[in-house]
């Protein structure tokens, strides 16, 4: 039995003291050797019922510690919090909010335990003792106060917390791993629970998908997020750049900076080990999240995944106009608008002296055509079958 499942315990509850007074059943049972022998005989029957009924207890037991890992009175904790930091939500978001937060913390525990991540009883007393202080200083705000129902902090500590300390303590200790895993990558936690998470659905999927069921918590592990599809311009030891909607060929006449600034989806995403990748590579990913961080004046920006797909480089195909000439005077005078982000690769790709113009298909025999440095423009189904003429494509 590990450590989580002894703490456990304590909300799900002991059962010795009734297995004692079975046990003490039995022995008078079987020391009461005046009765007649119709009692015999049922005394025998019952014993071998309460035996069997001590077996059931004692294997009961082990099953309860060694499957419950989720348990009402914690995902209440986690409710508590989650209408503290979003109020004004229906009961159904606070139950689907608290319960992710759970299972994302149950996951750390049990992937950081098949890392090898141990922990000391003084470990737990310090993170206990932490949360003690985090409470207290909760507390002091009186719009604070519906949190802890009238109890104390160290109380609430001991009846919602103290059997999460494993799992805090665990967690705790697999951020620092992959603070030094992902050196240069800001989200390295996102990246953790990312990992955890994966791990704890390819094993325990059956106990989660139970208590998921028992408490009416639909949908939990839906995963927010898009697709998107670029290249991959740069790998460093434990994250890559990834930039939305170019092809590998950019590469050969484009600047990292004038990439960055045409396509503005330009995000470090980190490496994980079920996902590697080559610089250059033309992919998919799905994105679970973006954000920024300032670096000594610089702005890094950065994105989380849990999926990366490489692409054939020929998806987008490459023209190579012979009347370059009568192409650019065709577009010399069009309105250029602001681009827009393009969720799939352009399905053409050409160059027109010098700058690179990017064609995606449209609904109705229209084109989207993007280029840098002037932005995006869409032709009608007239204009863009005679640019499908000068470019030699044909109508589909």
């Amino acid at each position: 039995m590990n450590k989580v499942h002894k703490e456990l315990v304590k909300v799900t509850g002991d059962m010795t003291s009734s297995k004692e007074r079975v046990k003490q059943h039995v022995l008078h049972s079987k020391n009461s050797n005046k009765k007649p022998y119709r009692f015999t005989l049922l005394s025998v029957v019952l014993t071998l019922c309460v035996a069997g009924f001590i077996l059931v207890q004692l294997l009961g037991k082990e099953t309860t510690q060694t499957t419950i890992w989720f348990h009402e009175t914690q995902l209440d904790h986690f409710e508590r919090i989650t209408q503290m930091m979003w109020p004004n939500q229906n009961k159904e978001y606070y139950k689907e909010e608290a319960y992710r937060s759970y299972e994302k913390l149950v996951a750390a525990y049990f992937f950081a335990e098949s890392l090898g991540i141990t922990y000391t009883k003084d470990e737990l007393e310090t993170e206990r003792k932490n949360f003690v202080e985090q409470m207290e200083m909760l507390q002091q705000s009186p719009k604070n106060k519906a949190f802890f129902r009238g109890v104390e902090p160290s109380k609430y500590v001991d009846v919602y917390m103290e059997p999460l300390l494993p799992m805090y303590t665990a967690r705790t200790k697999l951020y620092a791993m992959y603070k030094e895993k992902y050196p240069t990558f800001y989200a390295y936690k996102g990246v953790a629970d990312i990992e955890a998470i994966r791990y704890f659905q390819m094993n325990f999927a059956e106990q989660a998908t139970a208590f998921q069921k028992e408490n009416n918590i639909v949908n939990p592990s839906s995963t927010s997020g898009t697709s998107l599809v670029g290249t991959v311009a740069k790998v460093e030891s434990n994250a890559f750049l990834f930039i939305e909607g170019i092809i590998p060929k950019d590469f050969d006449h484009m600047t990292e900076e004038q990439l960055e600034e045409k396509y503005e989806q330009a995000d470090w995403y980190p490496v994980l080990a079920d996902f590697p990748v080559e610089q250059g590579d033309y992919i998919t990913l799905h994105s679970t999240e973006t954000g920024s961080i300032e670096e000594n004046g610089v702005v890094r920006k950065y994105g989380l995944l849990n999926d990366v797909e490489v692409l054939e480089p020929d998806v987008t195909v490459e023209l190579n106009l012979q009347n370059e000439q009568e192409v650019a005077e065709f577009l010399q005078d069009m309105p250029w608008q602001r681009a827009d982000y393009m969720r799939r690769p352009p399905d053409y790709s050409l160059q027109v002296e010098g700058v690179r113009i990017e064609i995606w298909k449209g609904y109705g025999g229209s084109l989207y055509l993007q280029k840098i440095g002037s932005g995006e423009i869409k032709l009608s189904s007239e204009k863009a079958k005679k640019l499908k003429e000068l470019l030699g494509i044909e109508e589909s």
